[in-house]
């Protein structure tokens, strides 16, 4: 494989979900030029159907959608794909506050209107974000993992002392039988 076929695999998946047709193309055509594979949909409803059948890095949702809104999508989401990044934007930021976004699952939020260069920053952020915190708990599983290694290992190395302090009785035991026996068998 050569290098474009690596950063074909290594391109990040992005649905951008708004009902807006306009903003759906040109975040569309932004994205794919700053290397993002892009799929893009106007409805909550079309979706959810996409994620169930395709598996996406990122998804950017508007709030204000027919039927389903923003924030339910991303509550749905959430529990179809936990992993999935979710950054939410909206013009109405005075009806849907930032902390209901990430109450409902988003890792950002951003108010409209936008640039796609201030879109792109909040994409490397949440990325670099999930990428840390992914780290962490990577780090945390290995730190169990030694610790129960080192109680193993602690606990063998107890035992191994009792085994020895045991052993030493019964040679004092044998040594006390045998003198024992050489006085029994001198009388």
């Amino acid at each position: 494989m050569g290098p474009a076929a690596d950063t074909i695999i290594n391109q990040k998946r992005i649905l951008v979900v708004d009902d807006d047709e306009s903003l759906l193309d040109t975040l569309n055509k932004g994205l794919s030029l700053h290397g993002y594979c892009c799929e893009a949909t106007t409805s909550a409803a079309s979706a959810l159907e996409i994620i169930k059948n395709i598996s996406f890095d990122i998804m950017i949702v508007d709030i204000v959608l027919p039927g389903i809104n923003g924030l339910e999508l991303t509550e749905k989401v959430k529990r179809i794909r936990p992993e999935m990044i979710i950054i939410v934007i909206t013009g109405y930021i005075d009806n849907f506050p930032y902390d209901k976004a990430i109450v409902a699952g988003a890792s950002d939020f951003i108010k409209k209107p936008f640039t796609l260069k201030e879109l792109i920053t909040r994409i490397k952020h949440v990325e670099m974000c999930e990428k840390l915190f992914m780290s962490e708990k990577e780090v945390q599983r290995g730190i169990k993992e030694l610790q129960e290694f080192y109680d193993i290992a602690i606990g063998r190395e107890l035992r191994m002392k009792d085994l020895k302090v045991k052993m030493e009785k019964f040679k004092e035991e044998i040594v006390t039988l045998k003198q024992e026996l050489r006085k029994y068998e001198k009388q």
